[in-house]
């Protein structure tokens, strides 16, 4: 027995990620490549303290247009992928990664619809 929850309508009003937040998660994707939870997770807290990143409480507040959102793209991908290597021993594969294969797949549906 499966569950399928029906899906929302897209908002057309909607505003999709930013060029500099896809190219932030991109570069992370790159850099990740064959890396295993520790060192995935290494990356992550040496860009976390690095001291243009922002604080915790700047990560909850209004966005930083400085970088138009670059950074907090980079270290929600990081935290990201941390997670799902921490459900398995092996190492990142973005041709595996569910989620890009999951983004990659509405991107077709939406040039295909158009």
């Amino acid at each position: 027995m499966t569950y399928e929850q029906p899906l929302p309508e897209p908002d057309p009003a909607a505003k999709g990620p930013t060029a500099a937040e896809r190219a932030g998660r991109e570069a992370v994707r790159h850099q990740a490549q064959g890396m295993g939870h520790h060192e995935a997770a290494q990356a992550f807290r040496r860009l976390a303290a690095a001291a243009d990143s922002p604080s915790q409480d700047e990560v909850n507040g209004p966005a930083d247009t400085a970088d138009d959102g670059r950074r907090l793209a980079e270290l929600a991908e990081w935290e990201r992928i941390v997670g799902q290597l921490s459900l398995h021993a092996g190492t990142y594969d973005v041709a595996s990664d569910p989620y890009v294969q999951g983004e990659r797949a509405a991107h077709e549906r939406l040039r295909a619809a158009r």
